[in-house]
């Protein structure tokens, strides 16, 4: 259980949330006996406003140790790769046969994995066809593509333009020889900066990611870090703290082998505000809760903190308002639609032979008492800096959650007018746990579990999470992992619920 701590102070929680994103509402009723073919004929649709859709390529030539997500051992021209191409492009066919999921036009799309850029420049096309024959592009914003450096050609940026991307995103993650090794990055710098030279002949925005925090790692590293990053030249970058309780133990065997050290959360708070101060000396301004936009040479930093002037689009579909909604396409792909979280198939074997076999493929359904009436102000406000009171359907929001936004306005986490809420440089520090927060007591329970349960995973180390010295701490819980104080009961959601995208 994370409190919130009155008072004029830096330190406004009495420890930190060890997780970055998660989706909302995390609480649901499952639905195991529901198809896919029962559920889009009878979701709602009529209230949303807009939608994006996700597409899960799990392969990639090589694993990383930072990462879980669902992905496996897959290389460009793969047999496997292209019946699981196969796989896709019949699945959006199929989805395509429901109204509920084609009669919205499309904002944004997103490549995920995995490494999208281990498929062939053909198969790129016909997934990209089948998209633009069943769905309405008209108001395309935003179609990114996560791509691995070692893996993308010419060929590739060309197929990926012609079918509309124009934003990719490629990890880096850090350019320091000794973290490169333990997160098992096999392409080189020399690599990386070459393909940044060619997306910026192809696409009008590329993006990296980094992580910081990692055992060890010291501020003259981390700066070291921030500079090569910058010099890169990409238009905006995602700089995450990393989270450990989701990584592998490879990684912290790796950590061991080198008496390397985990840092204290009070520590990579420090990074985080170093960070904060180093990139706007910089010419940089956030643009989210990890992101950072390069102003251009000249321009005068918007009065708000977090940029108005651009934002990751297809975010705002996974931590958004209520009325914004996502269809997920492939092997453990999520869709947040209606009252409904819907997970595909998470076994990329059984989802593709059932597919080209059968022209059926499974689900894991959970459904929420009501419409997620509030993602906007617990997940939106804190992640994306602002929201539109306007937006806000107030009737059906607890006079509780009301209440909490009162107090984070009182201890200068946010600050609010008649038209909006808004993030304050000290409330950006904490975002995630006004997430956590802001979060029903049900959702508030489930994240502990969740954390509560990878604690015990064998091999993870992890920081001290309090905010140490200043606060005290109540008994029961750990040095390594907050007190549970909201009588965990239940079992946890399942790890899927939480999206750790690039940590």
């Amino acid at each position: 259980m994370i409190n919130l701590v009155p008072g004029k102070s830096l330190l406004k929680f009495d420890s930190q949330l060890p997780l970055y994103n998660w989706l909302y509402p995390m609480k649901g009723q499952d639905l195991d006996t529901v198809t896919h073919g029962e559920l889009f004929t009878s979701v709602d649709t009529a209230y949303v406003r807009g939608r994006s859709l996700y597409f899960h390529i799990p392969f990639c030539d090589t694993i990383c140790t930072f990462c879980t997500l669902n992905r496996g051992i897959g290389h460009t021209g793969d047999e496997a790769v292209e019946a699981y191409v196969q796989a896709l492009v019949k699945e959006v066919a199929i989805k395509a046969r429901h109204a509920s999921v084609t009669a919205l036009p499309i904002t944004a799309i997103f490549f995920g994995g995995g490494s999208p850029s281990i498929l062939t420049a053909g198969q790129i096309r016909r997934i990209g066809q089948a998209i633009h024959t069943h769905f309405d592009m008209s108001q395309l914003r935003e179609f990114c593509f996560e791509v691995e450096v070692k893996s993308v050609t010419e060929e590739k940026c060309a197929a990926m333009r012609d079918i509309g991307v124009n934003k990719v995103r490629f990890g880096c993650q850090s350019f320091d020889p000794t973290y490169r090794r333990l997160f098992n990055i096999t392409a080189s710098v020399e690599q990386t900066y070459a393909a940044v030279e060619m997306f910026s002949r192809y696409f009008e925005w590329t993006s990296l990611d980094m992580i910081y925090g990692m055992h060890g790692q010291s501020f003259e590293q981390f700066s070291s870090d921030i500079e090569q990053a910058m010099a890169l030249g990409t238009g905006t970058m995602e700089l995450y703290p990393i989270t450990n309780i989701v990584t592998q133990a490879p990684l912290h065997h790796g950590y061991a082998a080198k008496g390397l050290q985990p840092l204290s959360f009070t520590h990579k708070m420090a990074m985080t505000i170093y960070l904060n101060q180093y990139l706007r000396a910089s010419g940089w301004q956030q643009h989210n809760g990890h992101g950072f936009l390069r102003l251009p040479e000249g321009h005068v930093r918007e009065p708000q903190f977090i940029s108005r002037a651009y934002t990751n689009i297809y975010n705002e579909y996974c931590w958004a308002y209520h009325d914004l909604d996502l269809i997920g396409f492939g092997s453990s792909a999520i869709s947040q639609v209606d009252r409904f979280t819907v997970m595909n198939d998470e076994n990329r074997v059984s989802y593709t032979k059932r597919l080209l076999e059968e022209d059926d493929f499974r689900i894991n359904v959970s459904v929420a008492d009501d419409l997620p009436w509030a993602r906007g102000l617990v997940l939106r406000l804190p992640y994306f800096g602002f929201v539109e009171k306007s937006l806000i359907p107030w009737e059906h929001i607890p006079a509780e959650m009301v209440d909490k936004l009162g107090r984070l306005v009182d201890e200068g986490l946010l600050e609010e007018d008649e038209k909006e809420y808004r993030v304050t440089e000290l409330g950006w520090i904490w975002y995630v746990d006004m997430m956590y927060y802001l979060s029903p007591a049900d959702d508030q329970r489930i994240l502990d579990e969740f954390v509560e349960l990878k604690d015990r995973t064998r091999g993870i180390t992890d920081g001290d999470r309090r905010t140490l010295p200043l606060t005290p701490i109540g008994g029961g819980g750990t040095a390594g992992a907050p007190a549970c104080g909201t009588g965990c009961g239940s079992a946890a959601r399942p790890p899927a619920r939480v999206l750790q995208g690039a940590v």
